[in-house]
């Protein structure tokens, strides 16, 4: 018996495998057990076949993910740029507050577009199952709520209502304080080395959530400009409360999730 023994008698076949298989990963004790407990299971030509093609699909679908998260970095950073471009004070020529109002407008529906659609299959599986009443639990309303809060914010926003101002900024504050508390939580994250978990929660690097502060900080600036403001009757101690409830409720919130 190893040090490893009992851990991996609870492991599936294809992630002993899988270890095997990745064999310069994992410490040569580590693998020399899951070689052992393979051996100890007798498993047939059949189970083997199974244990590998789920390995080879697992791969895949993480393959994927990671793929499906570079375009999310690539778009965050079209986005950035786009709206740096747009608040940049060193440049030719000046930005109306229309032109603001318009390109933040613009570049904020298509996130909610986007999220909507990604969301849509759970969505529609919360709104239909009707023995899942006790679903909409708090962490459920945590997890929906930017979606529900930009969707709103950004159509009352369009329609130059004070109100989308105000729910705008708190969705912008609400993102920014989020990301920067990602951003130290995975700042010094390192895989488990148990391949189901690492692949049920992939490596997310810092550097996305540096990004998504610094876009959704950047648009806050920018709709807090006095010109921008003026179109919605915002006064400069409305934009303070906004802004600052807004960080107290998020770090009351997650001191509750924490908790």
């Amino acid at each position: 018996m190893t040090e490893f023994t009992e851990l991996y008698r609870k492991l599936s076949n294809s992630e002993l495998l899988k270890i095997i298989a990745e064999s310069d990963k994992y410490n040569p004790i580590a693998v020399e057990t899951a070689k052992m407990e393979i051996d100890s299971r007798r498993l047939s030509p059949e189970e083997l076949d199974q244990a590998k093609a789920f390995n080879i699909e697992r791969e895949r679908k993480k393959k994927f993910a990671i793929e499906h998260r570079h375009r999310q970095e690539e778009n965050i950073k079209k986005s950035a740029s786009a709206l740096f471009d747009t608040i940049n004070p060193i440049q030719n020529g000046t930005r109306t507050p229309e032109k603001i109002i318009g390109l933040i407008t613009l570049i904020f529906s298509g996130i909610a577009i986007y999220r909507i659609f990604r969301e849509f299959g759970m969505l529609r599986y919360m709104l239909t199952d009707t023995d899942g009443g006790g679903l909409w639990d708090f962490s459920m309303i945590g997890y929906f709520f930017p979606l529900i809060l930009l969707s709103i914010a950004i159509f009352l926003f369009w329609k130059r209502k004070k109100s989308g101002w105000v729910l705008l900024s708190i969705f912008l504050t609400y993102s920014a304080v989020t990301a920067i508390g990602l951003f130290f939580m995975n700042l010094d994250y390192q895989p488990t080395g148990i391949p189901a978990f690492d692949s049920l929660f992939p490596t997310v690097s810092p550097i996305t959530y540096l990004m998504s502060l610094i876009f959704h900080g950047g648009a806050l600036w920018a709709i807090g400009k006095e010109n921008v403001r003026n179109i919605y009757q915002i006064s400069k101690w409305t934009m303070f409360i906004t802004i600052g409830s807004t960080i107290a409720g998020d770090i009351i919130y997650i001191s509750l999730i924490i908790g």
